[in-house]
């Protein structure tokens, strides 16, 4: 064999094919390129969004040239490896970056980007291109003419992404909320303003928006536990509880393979929403349900319901964040992914990590169980004091007319041969018969309710589309059954779903119009083994809506084909799910699709007696909140 050395060449295209796939969406590349500023002991960095132009400015360090060509410019130099490094040069916070890679972010959206950073007054400027053709090219440098600074003047650090090859959001409280979840934390020396279009504002951590709409709260440990006094005051169904920090120390190898010690702590936060009603679920937004987890004040993962998820009711209610700084130890493998947005799923830190957060994850959702019992049992008792009191009125009313009719009748046959008692007996029982037609009917029709949405469990995302347009057109969400529905109002009325159907469906004495509104899929008649009921429900509501002949449509998913007895005759609407990025299914509709689904709304809601909202109106908040238009 030939004696010669043999080396691994790096194409120039890696720098293309690393960039295309690293970041998903535009908030994570801001994320990093906050990151960046942050990294550099900026105190303020600056977001600016317009039609034609992407650029984040920052009052950082700034890069000499030197270090621009031996730092900057290498990529996947790492940036910490050992506590010597992990801290920033003058402010000593705890460093975000790590991998060398977060540079790549700004090509994620850009065919290319400026670069201008200036240390000591001194602006170095060049162009990053997406791609480069030979190992030896050099970067075009920028000469002054050809960039505008807006905040830097005497050091900092600029990236400016022209013409952004993604959609910019519409409002700025999009971004300003989306940000405000991947950077959570008052950071006293670090300020986040987002200019949009010419309007600033200074970015708000969203935790304390968030707890204020919670039924239930869990700290954990001492350093979010002050977010027990943003939660809603006055609500004797709100459900808390307190845990220490979590604490474990585990064995493992460090970066040079050497057993070493490792104590992993998690502190942080955990609850539930009242309601999923009006939770984000757009398709460029991030999901108000999520379970997120930080180290070193950077978001690593954004929602771990996905791995550790039961797949019950109310873990679509959860929301969170997590703090666990060992998953950033310096002096151990980076466990991070790529793109900052997983983890190594074999770490022993993580494994360590989940045990626990599946634990927190159990605790919370019995507690929003509790707060479900007490909101449930809070409303009943409500009602049955109005019940009673419009009772104790109607009595009192009966008694008042009843001896105003004996006096007058008294009067008026004062010469006929009756007494007084006589005539309060025939009086009595007369009002006795006409009880009927006194109001009590009404007060049936009044009380029943009048809208069904009939589908499976694992199609409650449908469901939930269909249960918020109701909701957006007005109607109560007494007038409406909806046994997963998020509010406890819609639920069962009854344990035994036999009884339910032969209340509702049946034994009506109301001749008010019921309308049911059927989600229907392949989950209809795919029994699950282990769940055999959870189809067997929709089963059982479409044959009483036949028996019944009770007036209904149809909202059908991923080209299913229902059939008789259901009305199959009439066009109902077709809707496809698709996989969202943050683990949330997106609803795709066809504009035809969504004309239909807005036209069976206000159809329904007017013929159940409600004055529907527009169909303008109905389409933009399908369309804006609930779908996407394919």
């Amino acid at each position: 064999m030939e004696d010669r050395d043999f080396k691994l060449k790096v194409s120039p295209r890696m720098l293309e094919l690393l960039s295309k796939d690293l970041y998903t969406n535009m908030y994570f590349v801001l994320a990093e390129l906050i990151a960046n500023a942050y990294d550099a002991d900026a105190e303020n960095v600056y977001v600016y969004i317009s039609d034609n132009e992407i650029r984040v400015e920052d009052d950082g360090n700034g890069m000499s040239a030197d270090n621009l060509d031996d730092k900057y410019l290498v990529v996947g130099g790492e940036s910490r490896d050992c506590e010597a490094n992990a801290k920033t040069s003058s402010k000593k916070r705890l460093k975000m970056g790590r991998k060398g890679v977060g540079k790549l972010a700004a090509l994620c959206i850009s065919k290319g980007f400026k670069l201008i950073t200036v240390q000591n007054g001194q602006p170095v400027a060049v162009f990053i291109p997406h791609r480069i053709e030979r190992d030896d090219e050099v970067l075009r440098q920028l000469n002054t003419s050809e960039y505008s600074l807006k905040k830097i003047s005497t050091h900092g650090t600029a990236v400016i992404m022209e013409s952004p090859k993604v959609p910019i959001p519409k409002l700025q409280e999009t971004i300003m909320r989306n940000l405000a979840k991947i950077f959570p934390n008052d950071i006293d020396d670090f300020k986040i303003h987002i200019n949009y279009k010419g309007t600033e504002k200074l970015l708000v951590p969203d935790e304390k928006d968030v707890t204020n709409r919670l039924a239930s709260f869990i700290s954990i440990g001492e350093q979010k536990r002050y977010l027990e006094k943003t939660l809603p005051q006055n609500d004797h169904s709100l459900q808390t509880m307190h845990l220490d920090e979590f604490s474990e120390t585990i064995n493992m190898l460090d970066s040079n393979g050497t057993p070493r010690d490792l104590t992993i702590r998690i502190y942080g936060w955990i609850g539930t929403y009242k309601t999923t009603r009006g939770m984000k679920k757009e398709i460029n937004e991030f999901s108000d349900n999520y379970l997120a987890i930080f180290a070193h004040n950077k978001m690593g993962l954004r929602n771990v319901l996905s791995i550790i998820g039961k797949n019950r009711v109310y873990e679509s209610y959860i929301v969170g964040n997590l703090y666990i700084d060992a998953f950033e130890a310096p002096d151990f493998p980076d466990m991070a992914g790529t793109n900052r947005q997983g983890y190594n799923e074999s770490d022993p830190r993580w494994i360590t990590a989940l045990k626990y957060i599946r634990e927190a994850t159990d605790k919370v959702v019995r507690l929003h169980e509790q707060f479900a019992a007490a909101e449930k049992a809070l409303k009943d008792a409500e009602k049955e004091a109005k019940k009673a009191d419009e009772e104790a009125r109607l009595r009192k009313k009966l008694e008042s007319t009843t001896k105003s009719m004996v006096s007058n009748l008294s009067t008026k046959l004062g010469g006929a041969n009756l007494n007084s008692e006589e005539i309060e007996s025939a009086v009595t029982s007369e009002i006795e018969a006409m009880k009927p037609l006194l109001g009590f009917k009404s007060v049936v029709d009044a009380n029943k309710k009048k809208i069904m949405i009939s589908q499976t469990f694992p199609d409650r995302h449908v469901a939930n589309a269909i249960y918020n347009m109701l909701l957006f057109n007005n109607v109560p969400k007494d007038d409406i059954i909806y046994s997963n529905g998020p509010d406890p109002e819609t639920n069962l009325p009854e344990n035994d779903i036999y009884g339910y159907l032969q209340k509702f469906f049946v034994n009506s004495a109301s001749s008010e119009m019921i309308y049911v509104l059927f989600v229907t899929s392949k989950n209809v008649i795919n029994v699950e083994p282990e769940n055999p009921q959870a189809s067997w429900g929709e089963l059982m509501e479409i044959g009483a809506a036949w028996v019944t002949q009770k007036d209904h449509w149809i909202f059908n998913i991923d080209g299913f084909k229902p059939q008789e007895p259901l009305n199959v005759k009439d066009k109902f609407v077709d809707i496809y799910i698709l996989p969202g990025e943050d683990g949330h299914p997106i609803l795709s509709l066809s504009p035809a699709a969504v004309n239909s689904f807005c036209q069976k709304i206000i159809h329904t809601c007017q013929m159940c007696g409600y004055a529907p909202k527009s169909f303008e109106a109905n389409k933009d908040y399908l369309v804006t909140n609930l779908v996407t238009v394919c």
